[in-house]
């Protein structure tokens, strides 16, 4: 192997390491994730509230100063109209334009008091008058459009403007400052953004504290997975969900891992099951092979030979057909289903077995009244076939057996009774399971492998029906009630 191949094989676990790491790393970010998702919505509520509150104070402050200039100017606008008059110049559009103006000392003091500054503009746009604070080169606002007499109000160079301009053209402007009021809305901003900062960080640990408490219920379903990917498939999650979401997982997850138990738990016993059965074939096969071998035999011996390894043979052919068979009936195979009737369906089974009743001389006593369903003719008469060998394998010597069809609240039966020794209770509730027998004599002499009734109850389970036996009184009954 060269140097590049080495190199090669030496970093693919380092890039699947890396990989998983990267996995890892997305998939634990999630409360990360919500995190900051949670953050950024609580951040846009936080900000769109602090600049509503911002803006609203604001345009209250202006509010307040657009009043407070409504007063100088109508003050300003009283004073040129008695100075006008004084002068025996009538105010009016063809009055003779003024060209001097002069505030009032009361007004000025007044004006001077209240830090309320002033313009006026003769209707030829010469400026009249101004106080100390306003530029002698300021233009006269745009009287364009103006309704006369109409106040007009604008925020310019740290002042809070009003304007009116009169019917001959006269203008008029008082202007405040706002610098006080600007640094309030500046010191308001700040005071808005820390308690947004402060209330956002409170929300975020109150949310860390909430999401790390909702997710624990997760972790503790990853924790028990893990556990159960390690092979400790008794795990099960014992969490204390407050919602009934996550407690309904865990129910379904405990259910799920408890049937991954019972799976597991099954394979292993149905694989020792199986390797029990072939032993015995297997083992009396190597033992006629050897012996056949070992020495020279007269022809009885060697049929004798023959026929006990034909036994074992099919007692292996036997096990492994069923095996399949149940195999392809469990993984759902042939699910076609028709309408047909259990009599018509015992009726055909049991005259297909009368030979066998009468070797093992069992009377059969019939009551097949009608009872149809959908179903799947072959495997429901493939139930009906090995339930009448059971009751007449099982069955004591010159017994007598009840096989009844029917309907039960609108759902068909079928029912198979025998006499017999009967079913311990104790082995009652294992008789559908694979390989087990009660009498474990009698199934070696009737050859069969246990694995009869599991097949039944495996077609039944497909079909939706219930297969049900009870035993007691020197009876055993078996009974089919098919789905709704």
């Amino acid at each position: 192997m060269t140097n590049d191949e080495g190199k090669m094989t030496n970093e693919e676990p380092v890039r699947r390491q890396s990989g998983h790491s990267s996995f890892t790393i997305r998939h634990s970010s999630l409360r990360m994730r919500i995190l900051l998702w949670h953050g950024l919505l609580l951040a846009c509520v936080l900000a769109a509230f602090g600049i509503t509150a911002h803006r609203l104070h604001w345009n209250g402050e202006l509010v307040r100063l657009d009043r407070a200039l409504d007063e100088p100017l109508s003050a300003l606008h009283r004073s040129m109209h008695f100075q006008n008059a004084r002068e025996g110049n009538p105010p009016g559009p063809r009055s003779t334009p003024p060209q001097e103006y002069a505030l009032p000392a009361e007004l000025a003091e007044s004006f001077e008091t209240r830090g309320i500054e002033f313009s006026v503009w003769s209707r030829t746009g010469r400026l009249l008058a101004h106080s100390a604070e306003m530029p002698e080169a300021m233009a006269r606002p745009p009287v364009e459009g103006a309704v006369p007499f109409v106040i007009q109000r604008r925020s310019r160079e740290h002042r809070r403007e009003a304007f009116l301009t009169t019917p001959p053209g006269e203008c008029f402007l008082a202007a405040v400052s706002m610098v006080n009021e600007q640094q309030a809305a500046a010191r308001l901003g700040w005071w808005l953004l820390a308690l947004g900062a402060a209330v956002l960080g409170a929300g975020l640990l109150v949310d860390a504290w909430i999401l790390r408490r909702a997710i624990q219920p997760v972790e503790e379903i990853i924790g028990a997975a893990e556990r159960i990917s390690r092979g400790k498939l008794s795990t099960r999650i014992e969490t204390r969900a407050d919602s009934a979401e996550l407690a309904r997982l865990t129910k379904v997850l405990n259910e799920t891992f408890a049937s991954l138990d019972r799976a597991f738990t099954q394979q292993a016993r149905f694989s020792a099951d199986v390797a029990h059965e072939l032993r015995t074939p297997v083992s009396v096969l190597i033992a006629e092979a050897q012996g056949a071998l070992e020495r020279e035999r007269g022809g009885a011996e060697y049929r004798e030979t023959i026929s006990t390894t034909l036994r074992s043979a099919r007692r292996m052919s036997g096990l492994i057909e069923s095996l399949l068979e149940l195999a392809q009936i469990e993984s759902g195979g042939d699910l076609t289903r028709s309408r047909c009737d259990l009599a018509v369906l015992a009726s055909e089974a049991l005259e297909s077995l009368r030979g066998m009743a009468a070797t093992h001389q069992v009377t059969f006593e019939m009551k097949l009244e009608k009872s149809p369903c959908e179903a799947n003719a072959a495997q429901i008469t493939q139930i009906i076939a090995n339930l009448l060998i059971n009751a007449i394998q099982h069955n004591e010597r010159a017994g007598h057996a009840r096989i009844e069809t029917g309907q039960e609240d609108g759902r068909a039966f079928l029912r198979i009774e025998n006499s017999g020794p009967g079913i311990p209770a104790a082995d009652l509730p294992h008789v559908f399971e694979r390989f087990y027998r009660a009498d474990t004599s009698r199934s070696r002499r009737t050859g069969g492998v246990g694995l009869g009734l599991a097949i039944c109850k495996a077609i039944a389970d497909t079909h939706g029906a219930t297969l049900s036996v009870e035993s007691g009184g020197g009876l055993t009954c078996f009974k089919l009630t098919m789905g709704s």
